[in-house]
């Protein structure tokens, strides 16, 4: 994972935690996102990812991001933000 795709992890974490109300249960980066998060926990989470990076994410981009890393990758690829900064987010 590139230092780009971690920092997008970390904002990733920082949505999840705020906009899901998820701490202490959150996803590793690695984890599937099934197996911790219902369906319209991964929906809130990518409508969130959608508004805080400004990206569209398909159906079939949210169906093979399986974990918050493919999700980065994803993120990471579709903009052109140098730096995370969570004091810009909306």
């Amino acid at each position: 994972m590139t230092a780009r795709e971690a920092a997008v992890v970390e904002e990733l974490l920082r949505l999840a935690r705020e906009r899901l109300l998820l701490d202490g249960s959150l996803p590793s980066p690695a984890e599937p996102l099934a197996g911790r998060l219902d369906s319209l926990q991964r929906l809130t989470l990518v409508v969130a990812v959608e508004d805080r990076f400004q990206i569209i994410l398909t159906d079939d981009d949210a169906a093979g991001a399986t974990t918050l890393e493919d999700v980065a990758r994803l993120v990471a690829a579709r903009t052109q933000l140098t730096a995370i900064d969570p004091a810009e987010t909306p």
